[in-house]
């Protein structure tokens, strides 16, 4: 009897001891594929409240993503990143590349893989875009991104005019907007969409940047209307389903972030 439970007892050690091996030699278990991310520095509230220092460095910037939109410190300008070079549109209508020791307070990035094409049909004004986009996206409640390179019948853009402290809330400031309008034009929409559960961290429903073909001009676009000759043109798209935020190191004390800025994020992104 006790040599049985020895032999017992030492067999279970060998299986034991075979199964930790075992386990030890197996690969780890894949998560799958890393979905597609947004990398937002800062958050929109903030930069409605008046928050327009930057926090990161453009150089930083570019290692988190090479497509997307945002402003630099003090609000100088509209950013466009696009093809992983950062454009500055000044109020002025001038585009420059930006440096990389320039900051932002607000921007939004990421690695941009069009995975989803959509036709479009020509002479479709900014709302019927947005339409067909969103159906082409499916999901309401997941972000995208949207490249489109499209000749645009009419096309308005505009940029805002660098700030001193201490700072006006952006609501007040895009009053002072330098307004642009195209006509005839060809160039680069780039689009980024947020679902409706962002309201005060980002921006909900669609944000779009543009810059002309020979990157000399842009702005954010206020309304367009694709060119009615023609075929339509494609847009490219992504989804993401992931979001990383990345806030200032010193906080965002000081800024009234506790009222509803809806109506004053509408105001500004309409430029009404």
């Amino acid at each position: 009897m006790r040599r049985n439970s020895i032999r017992f007892l030492l067999g279970s050690v060998l299986v034991l001891a075979c199964w930790s091996l075992a386990l030890a030699a197996a690969p780890p278990r894949s998560a799958g594929p890393k979905s597609a991310e947004l990398v937002q520095v800062g958050v929109i509230d903030a930069l409605l409240a008046g928050g327009y220092d930057g926090s990161m460095s453009l150089g930083e910037l570019r290692r988190q993503g090479d497509f997307g939109l945002g402003t630099f410190d003090a609000l100088d300008g509209e950013m466009v990143v696009l093809d992983g070079v950062v454009y500055q549109v000044l109020s002025s209508g001038q585009v420059r590349k930006a440096p990389d020791n320039l900051t932002t307070p607000f921007a939004q990035v990421t690695r941009f893989a069009p995975d989803v094409s959509c036709p479009l049909t020509p002479g479709a004004d900014l709302k019927a875009v947005e339409a067909s986009l969103n159906t082409a996206v499916g999901d309401a409640n997941c972000f995208a991104a949207v490249r489109l390179d499209a000749v645009f019948e009419t096309l308005t853009a505009r940029s805002v005019p660098r700030q001193s402290p201490p700072y006006r809330p952006l609501a007040e400031v895009a009053k002072e907007q330098a307004v642009f309008h195209f006509t005839s034009v060809r160039g680069t929409l780039v689009g980024l969409r947020g679902p409706a559960f962002v309201r005060g961290l980002g921006v909900p429903g669609w944000h779009w940047h543009f810059l002309t073909r020979d990157r000399l001009r842009g702005g954010h676009v206020l309304t367009f209307v694709l060119s009615s000759s023609g075929a339509g043109p494609v847009a490219r798209l992504e989804r993401l389903r992931r979001m990383e935020l990345l806030l200032p190191e010193r906080g965002l004390g000081g800024l009234d972030l506790g009222r509803d800025r809806a109506a004053e994020l509408k105001a500004v992104e309409s430029g009404k």
